[in-house]
């Protein structure tokens, strides 16, 4: 006599246990690889987001640089140029500020230690809309800020001209052959001292020079000195 019986299909408890194991640990693996992947992602967009605004900010600043304006002001009851140059940064009048678009303005371009030793280039705008730039020591607010570049090397500043008026006027006299004299680089130029402003502005940070020209006003302000004699 052969017995017969039921073969019955289904999951032993183990069985059970064993796949909600299984399917727990690929939830959690898959939940920390999306974390993972979106603070990836989101440093990434940060990272494009901080080069975008470096390098937007560093061609408004060349946008600025530009157009330097030499400005003659009083100084001491007489003309001078509003330029300042040192070899760690300058302050100039500029008719392209990157904050108050529209107006002139008065910038500083310089370099500042940051916190790790290495150097920042920072600007710094006061604008003009409300105030007329006329003595040389006047006070001006800066309300503006930014930093354009930071962890920089090495960081400096110099600038192209002629010593002073006086030289620059014996060289360009035909009867005066004895005077040879031409422009060069400085470190410094001071407008207020040399009466000059200065032809050409460089920035050298690292292997990258950025390098521009200053338009020339002293003929149009030597004109004027002559129709308004004080």
């Amino acid at each position: 006599m052969v017995a017969s019986g039921v073969l019955k299909n289904g999951f032993t408890l183990v069985e059970l246990l064993i796949a909600m194991t299984i399917m727990l640990t690929m939830l959690v693996l898959s939940g920390t690889a999306y974390q993972l992947y979106t603070d990836t992602w989101r440093r990434d967009l940060s990272r494009i987001d901080e080069a975008f605004q470096q390098f937007h900010y560093s061609d408004l600043l060349l946008d600025a640089m530009q157009a330097i304006l030499p400005l003659s002001v009083s100084d001491k009851g007489l003309n001078a140029y509003y330029f300042l140059g040192r070899e760690e940064g300058f302050t100039a009048v500029t008719y392209a500020p990157i904050y108050n678009i529209g107006y002139p303005a008065v910038i500083r371009v310089f370099r500042e230690q940051n916190e790790i030793g290495s150097y920042r280039l920072v600007y710094e705008e006061a604008s003009l809309q409300h105030t007329v730039l006329k003595d040389a020591d006047q006070e001006l607010p800066f309300s503006y800020r930014q930093i354009i570049a930071d962890n920089l090397s090495d960081l400096s500043f110099s600038y192209y001209g002629w010593e002073n008026l006086d030289v620059r006027v014996a060289s360009q006299d035909e009867f005066n052959a004895q005077v040879s004299a031409a422009p060069r680089w400085y470190s410094e130029f001071d407008s207020l001292n040399r009466h000059l402003h200065p032809e050409q502005i460089k920035i050298a940070f690292g292997d990258f020079v950025l390098q521009f020209t200053i338009p020339d006003r002293s003929r149009v302000n030597a004109l004027y000195a002559e129709e308004n004699p004080a």
